[in-house]
């Protein structure tokens, strides 16, 4: 079978093992292929992350793709139906797909971006301002030495983009038929809960820390911080993970940790989350301490050329009229968000995303370089508008 540039480079990148926060040289293969069109590639280290930002052309209006190279752990291989690195290409349902860990998230979208930036350039050797793109090596672990890191040098050096794609996985049923404008904020909490440990036969002489935290669980799922607002669906909470007693079974636990997660929408912010947790424990008589981890602020793009320019890219190529939406996990546009630029996610189906067998159509893969490059065009002839 033969294979487009765009295909054959997603391949190529999903044979290369890089669960995060190692890039195992993706970002090499995109260097080259960048550099060889006339892109400046800075190579940025920090905390043994690796960051690609490859530039070509100067000042505004300034187009940023965003991705990683990153991929999750394959978890138990023997569910996988071949090799998760083996990028082979087998018929799913159908269709002919790119098989792999991060085909989805997102390697195809990443090949895809390269692409469509290295033909623009070609096409428009002398483009209005700047284009370029940022990959990762940390985006599925903590971020740390990752997308933060290089705003902050982007900011130093004066490099404010104006509109940001990134190569999300958005669409839910059928390639094309979402894409994301915005994405809920991110907040995690462990919250520990106190009670009395003692023998489990004399109920008298101890306090069950456990069912304090079933209270209290109950409690926040029944009484809800918000009912959604018109961009976003309601603030989620969802316990994560949870630690109590000593293993023993004649002891009571006196104390009971649980992870907690907030997905909250533009309704609320750290503070009114802390506030309504702290008085829900309050309101049914829980004792417990709580430790706040800021992970990211919802972001929004209403309006605006990037959101005209997607609309108008994705009903060209996919023949449907993509719907805008803020529902699902968050990503690395949290970051560049707040440098004022319109943000917008577009990538392949989510259903194999982070499974076995992960998987993407072959007719997506090229679809989506299509996409990319007609937006980076129209993008420009906006701008002459």
């Amino acid at each position: 079978m033969d294979l487009s540039k765009t295909q054959l480079l997603a391949q190529q990148l999903v044979r290369i093992k890089s669960v995060t926060p190692d890039d195992n040289g993706c970002q090499d293969v995109l260097k080259q292929m960048l550099k060889e069109t006339g892109f400046t590639c800075l190579s940025l280290h920090d905390q043994g992350t690796e960051n690609l930002l490859a530039l070509h052309g100067h000042g505004a209006p300034f187009s940023l793709c965003l991705g990683h190279t990153d991929v999750v752990p394959e978890g138990n291989t023997e569910q996988w139906v071949h090799d998760p690195y083996c990028g082979d290409i087998l018929e799913y349902e159908g269709s002919q797909c790119l098989f792999g860990r991060g085909s989805t998230d997102m390697k195809t979208g990443v090949a895809a971006m390269t692409v469509a930036l290295c033909n623009f350039v070609k096409e428009h050797p002398r483009h209005l301002g700047t284009v370029g793109l940022l990959v990762t090596s940390n985006e599925e672990g903590d971020a740390k030495g990752g997308t933060p890191f290089c705003v902050e040098y982007m900011k130093s050096h004066k490099l404010i983009p104006d509109y940001c794609l990134i190569a999300e996985p958005s669409s839910e049923e059928i390639f094309g038929d979402e894409i994301k404008n915005g994405r809920r904020g991110d907040c995690n909490v462990t919250v520990t809960v106190h009670g009395k440990q003692g023998h489990v036969a004399v109920p008298a002489s101890c306090d069950n820390a456990a069912h304090h935290a079933a209270r209290l669980i109950c409690a926040m799922l029944d009484n809800p911080i918000d009912q959604g607002s018109e961009f976003f669906p309601p603030t989620s909470f969802q316990v994560s993970n949870c630690k109590c007693g000593t293993g023993a079974d004649n002891i009571v636990p006196g104390t009971f940790t649980m992870r907690c997660n907030f997905r909250y929408n533009d309704l609320e912010n750290y503070d009114t989350l802390a506030r309504h947790f702290e008085t829900i424990a309050k309101m049914i008589g829980v004792k417990c301490d709580f430790k706040w981890q800021r992970e990211g602020l919802p972001y929004l793009t209403k309006s605006g050329k990037l959101l005209d320019v997607m609309k108008e890219c994705v009903t060209r190529v996919c023949g449907i009229v993509p719907k805008f939406a803020t529902t699902g996990g968050t990503s690395d546009g949290r970051f560049i968000a707040p440098l004022g630029a319109q943000v917008m996610e577009f990538g392949p189906v989510i259903k194999s995303m982070h499974c076995a067998n992960e998987h993407v159509e072959l007719k997506c893969i090229e679809e989506l370089r299509q996409i990319y490059e007609l937006a980076l065009s129209m993008l420009q002839e906006r701008e002459h508008e």
